[in-house]
């Protein structure tokens, strides 16, 4: 992706820096713009050593004729034909007063106003509390949100934390690793008046106040699906495991998500029973508990054990019950199953039990006793993926792939 990168004057400039190096470590070509006052928090010569294309400053615009074979080109015409995404990071208060009222009185400005509607422009805005909250920026905020011909435009609040000056608030910039995973959320896509539901992570089954039993899966799968399916336009929700990764935090600043975390089984059939309502697919890639166990209030303690084991039931099978109760309405349900022996054999018997439209068999270790971790907490793994005429795919696929596949299903 071609990513146009603006940079104001703000303390927070300084995480442009790491911001530019980790787009390009992405493989996106980068070009940067600064503001005057951003020079004063950055130098542009930092830039070119991060292996960004090309650096611009706040007058470029009028040097560019002088400085390049193009003659007769106007760079902010030709940075907004360029770019497929513009960022904005860190927006100061000053730039959005500008970029509000439609003033070109920079090379940054005068992009804003030529770039295209078909392509997104995200703003990053961080400042002091007190400048945030003031009201004519939160008109000026308003406004640009508001305007019609600014539908390609997306603002990214900023987090509450320790300011510069001391101050805690809003107003401070997302870390970098926020940044680079949820910027391309924000897309052109057609809004879709259509609900997925997506399960993600382990739950737990405790045993006494301070121990459990669990699983490692990550919650790494449900991050990327949710992340694609905002991408085309979907409502998303998302039933996390309370231990499931931090990156589904990342995407709470997107309006047509929500992330439920829960503990156990139990609830997690309660709230995807309540969620699952109304919604055009349900995808069940979390690592369930399949065992309950009766709870001591107390610290088991090793004294107190006996060599008849642990008492336990079967927990509930959430995503059987939601086969029973969604099947028939339309709703797409695809289902994993966590195997360490990939055979068709046990494909097919889970199938039997619970005949989803496609069941995604995945082959997971947790690493122990020396073996390598395979599924869980890793960028890919081995799938078969299993539906009522047998096994239709096998082999290795990243977990970005897969996720493509699977949106990409749901929009036909």
């Amino acid at each position: 992706m071609k990513i146009l990168l603006g940079i104001c004057g703000s303390i927070s400039a300084y995480k442009s820096i790491d911001l530019a190096r980790a787009l390009v470590k992405k493989g996106h070509q980068v070009r940067v713009v600064l503001t005057k006052g951003a020079n004063e928090f950055v130098r542009p010569n930092i830039f070119s050593y991060l292996g960004v294309e090309k650096v611009y400053n706040f007058d470029s615009d009028f040097d560019y004729p002088k400085n390049t074979d193009d003659k007769g080109t106007v760079l902010h015409i030709e940075l907004s034909k360029w770019a497929d995404r513009f960022l904005v990071c860190p927006l100061s208060a000053n730039t959005l007063s500008s970029l509000a009222m439609g003033r070109a009185n920079d090379l940054l400005t005068s992009v804003f106003l030529a770039f295209p509607e078909t392509k997104p422009i995200v703003l990053f805005p961080a400042m002091n509390t007190l400048m945030y909250e003031h009201p004519i920026t939160q008109a000026n905020i308003d406004l640009v949100q508001r305007l019609q011909s600014l539908q390609n435009t997306f603002i990214y609040p900023p987090e509450e934390g320790m300011l510069a000056c001391g101050d805690v608030g809003a107003g401070k910039l997302p870390d970098v690793e926020k940044i680079v995973e949820t910027f391309d959320i924000f897309n052109l896509e057609q809004k879709r008046n259509e609900k997925v539901v997506i399960t993600t992570g382990a739950t737990l089954a405790p045993l006494d106040p301070v121990r459990f039993l669990t699983n490692s899966s990550s919650g790494k799968t449900g991050f990327i699906l949710a992340k694609k399916a905002l991408m085309n336009g979907f409502e998303v929700i998302v039933l996390a495991g309370v231990h499931a990764t931090k990156e589904l935090e990342y995407l709470k600043c997107h309006s047509r998500y929500k992330l439920i975390r829960l503990t156990t089984t139990k609830e997690m059939l309660t709230h995807a029973m309540r969620e699952t309502e109304g919604a055009v697919a349900y995808i069940s890639s979390a690592a369930l508990c399949d065992f309950e166990f009766d709870y001591q209030d107390s610290k088991i303690k090793k004294e107190n054990s006996t060599d008849n084991g642990l008492i336990y039931s079967k927990a509930p099978d959430v995503l059987k019950e939601i086969i029973g109760e969604y099947r028939d309405s339309g709703m797409k349900i695809i289902g994993f199953a966590a195997e360490t022996n990939l055979t068709e054999e046990i494909l097919q018997e889970k199938w039997r039990r619970k005949p989803v439209d496609l069941l995604i068999g995945t082959h997971v270790h947790g690493g122990f006793k020396g073996q390598t971790q395979k599924g869980f907490a890793t960028d890919g793994a081995t799938y078969s993926f299993y539906n009522e005429h047998g096994i239709s795919f096998q082999g290795e696929l990243s977990k970005d792939q897969l996720a493509d596949y699977l949106i990409e299903s749901l929009k036909k």
